[in-house]
């Protein structure tokens, strides 16, 4: 399950935020397919008859994460990056630990996607000249460090052990059966993730995250500058301001 949110508003008239969009589905797609491929190899032999081993974006279309929660993110003010949903067959899978790998999979996907853009940026590949300025970096350059922000970020969200997300997913195998049924049976999920939302929101969470973003891509060797170039890019992917 994926679902980050923008709490603040985009420029939807802006051709480069639905490029960035686009993007984020197929990342959803691949973090979805990631979930299937997992419980494939766990045991699921069901998934591949379900047709969970697509990267057909329809396949993974839920009715709440995919359109309700993005609809209510939307009328409060956000921006509605919608989620998706794989089932998998928990009772097939070969042991706890399968169960926790499948969910566990999915954010690892989105780590996969993040690296790659860092690697594209990174200084000293030299896609983007050092020293360049974000207002001279092309379309396709702010695009990559938008969706590398929005990979990195989906992964912290996402490891939160709070049902639905991967988190829980992660260590509710290893929890009574009872304790787990219980806070997996709706309408909780959805409770406790707006809820979730509505605390991150509040305590300017999405801020924090940001930081945490720069912090990791200044361990992966990117100086102070090229993360700020890379935060501006980001805002104006998003937002079409902050130059």
């Amino acid at each position: 399950m994926l679902l980050p949110v923008l709490a603040v508003a985009a420029d939807f008239q802006s051709s480069l935020f639905w490029a960035l969009f686009i993007g984020w589905i197929l990342s959803v797609v691949l973090h979805e397919f990631a979930h299937g491929l997992v419980g494939y190899l766990g045991g699921d032999y069901t998934i591949r008859e379900r047709g969970g081993l697509s990267l057909n974006p329809l396949q993974y279309v839920h009715p709440i994460y995919s359109l309700l929660l993005p609809a209510i993110f939307l009328v409060l003010g956000g921006v509605p990056l919608p989620g998706g949903a794989t089932y998998i067959r928990h009772d097939l899978l070969r042991s706890r630990w399968w169960d926790s790998a499948v969910s566990l999979a999915g954010p690892a996907m989105n780590l996969l996607l993040f690296l790659i853009g860092v690697v594209a940026l990174h200084p000293k590949v030299g896609w983007v000249p050092m020293g360049l300025p974000a207002t001279e970096w092309s379309n396709a350059q702010r695009l990559v460090a938008a969706l590398m922000d929005l990979q990195i970020i989906a992964v912290m969200l996402n490891l939160i052990p709070v049902p639905p997300l991967d988190g829980f997913g992660a260590v509710s195998p290893h929890l009574k059966r009872e304790t787990r049924e219980r806070l997996l049976t709706p309408p909780l999920p959805v409770i406790f993730l707006v809820g979730l939302f509505v605390v991150l929101g509040a305590g300017g969470a999405f801020e924090k995250f940001i930081d945490a973003a720069d912090d990791v891509l200044a361990f992966l060797g990117y100086d102070h500058y090229r993360i700020s170039q890379i935060r501006r890019s980001f805002n104006f992917t998003v937002f079409s301001s902050s130059w």
